[in-house]
């Protein structure tokens, strides 16, 4: 059943998109018989001569800030560092985070716990 739908999913977006052409004088996407009956309509040197004109247009204005400061990047940058800042539980699987423990381990590290509650390491 599963690869039945897929299967539909498939076939049908590789149909649409086959009929589907991309005007290349705007950024609309027309059906192949839309766009057969309007060029039926215009002069080829009048449509050759737009876009000629389109491409010598000047680039617009630059924006005054040069990066973005809401990227994907920065968020991920951001994101990360909060969750470092927080202060871990002294009973949880990161409660000695920013305790050394030294070689220690195990049981033998538990005084530790009491130690990073005392330092404030954890909560």
């Amino acid at each position: 059943m599963k690869r039945l739908i897929l299967g539909v999913l498939v076939f049908s977006t590789a149909f649409t998109s086959a009929q589907d052409v991309r005007d290349p004088l705007s950024d609309t996407v027309t059906s192949e018989s839309q766009l057969k009956a309007m060029q039926g309509r215009v002069d080829a040197s009048i449509s050759k001569a737009v876009a000629d004109v389109l491409k010598n247009e000047p680039l617009p204005a630059p924006y005054y800030q040069s990066t973005v400061a809401f990227s994907s990047a920065n968020t991920d940058i951001m994101t990360a560092a909060f969750i470092e800042a927080k202060v871990p539980d002294c009973l949880h699987s990161e409660g000695l985070k920013r305790q050394p423990t030294f070689f220690l381990t195990g049981f033998l590290a538990l005084p530790f716990i009491a130690v990073a509650k005392v330092r404030g390491k954890c909560i």
